[in-house]
C-alpha cells in the first residue's frame, strides 16, 4: 500500500511538473469582433444612411483565427485563417494577413511586420507593461487554469486578459508580455475584440524574424497611418474615429 501510494505521489508530482515546464508549442487563438458596434463606432450616425445600410449587410460578428509559436524566449504571432461564413471586406475589419510580430522575451526587442499602404518592417524594445493582478479570479482556457490580470494602454485603452503559470513563457498575443505565464485570453472592449485560446499544440517550432518590408521606425511609421488617416477622411466623415483604433491595433 505505501509503495503504492509512493508512485501515485511521483506520478502526480511529474505530471504538475510536466505541465508546469511547457515552454514551446503552437497556441491557436479565435479572435471575434463586434463587427456592428466596431463600424457603429467608427461611422456614427454623421455619414447618413449609406453607412447604417453597409453596417446591417455585415455580419454581427468577425472571427479569425492566428497561430502563435513560441520557443524558449522567442515567438512570433501571424493570421492563419478567416472562421467567417461570409467573406467581410479586409478595409472593414481591419485585419492584414500579413501582419507577423516577432518578439523575443530575453533580450526583450521585438520586430513586427505590419501591412498598411505597403508592408513595412519596424523594431525597437518590448513594451514595460505594468499590470493589476487578481489571484482569486480564475478560470479555464483549453484546458489550462488562468488568472485574471487587466493594464491601461495608450492612456485611455483598458486591456483584459488571462494568463496561466502552467506555460513557462512570459508572452502572449501580438506584443502583450510581462506576467507570470502565457496570456491564454484578452479583451480590448474599445476594440470590440476577443482572444481566446482553443488549442495548444506541443512542439518545437522554428521562430524567424519578418524579413518582408520597408524598414520605418515607430514616428515614421506612425507618420504614414496619420496620411492614410487624412485620406480617409476626404471619404466620410469623423475619420479620426477610424484612425485611432487602427494605430491601437498597429502598436498592439
Amino acid at each position: 500500500m505505501k509503495h503504492l501510494l509512493l508512485i501515485t505521489l511521483i506520478f502526480c508530482a511529474g505530471m504538475v511538473q510536466a505541465q508546469k515546464f511547457i515552454t514551446s508549442g503552437t497556441i491557436e487563438f479565435e479572435v471575434k469582433t463586434n463587427l456592428h458596434r466596431s463600424l457603429g463606432d467608427m461611422w456614427g450616425d454623421e455619414n447618413g444612411d449609406w453607412a447604417k445600410q453597409l453596417i446591417a449587410a455585415q455580419p454581427q460578428f468577425t472571427i479569425n483565427y492566428y497561430k502563435y509559436n513560441f520557443n524558449g524566449d522567442k515567438a512570433s504571432y501571424q493570421y492563419d485563417r478567416s472562421g467567417d461564413t461570409k467573406k467581410v471586406s479586409p478595409w472593414l475589419t481591419n485585419v492584414n494577413e500579413d501582419d507577423f510580430w516577432y518578439n523575443n522575451y530575453q533580450s526583450r526587442r521585438f520586430v513586427n511586420q505590419k501591412a498598411i499602404d505597403d508592408n513595412y518592417i519596424i523594431s525597437g524594445d518590448l513594451k514595460k507593461i505594468k499590470w493589476k493582478l487578481y489571484p482569486d479570479d480564475i478560470t479555464s482556457i483549453a484546458g489550462f487554469n488562468c488568472r485574471r490580470a487587466s493594464t491601461i494602454l495608450y492612456d485611455s485603452v483598458y486591456v483584459f486578459v488571462y494568463y496561466t503559470d502552467e506555460i513557462a513563457v512570459s508572452g502572449g498575443p501580438m506584443s502583450l508580455n510581462g506576467l507570470p505565464g502565457m496570456i491564454l485570453g484578452v479583451t480590448i472592449p474599445r476594440l470590440y475584440t476577443s482572444w481566446i485560446a482553443t488549442t495548444l499544440t506541443l512542439g518545437q517550432p522554428a521562430i524567424k524574424e519578418p524579413v518582408k518590408g520597408k524598414k520605418k521606425s515607430e514616428t515614421e511609421l506612425m507618420q504614414i497611418l496619420t496620411e492614410v488617416g487624412k485620406s480617409r477622411a476626404k471619404e466620410w466623415k469623423n475619420a479620426t474615429r477610424w484612425i485611432n483604433p487602427m494605430i491601437w491595433r498597429t502598436f498592439l
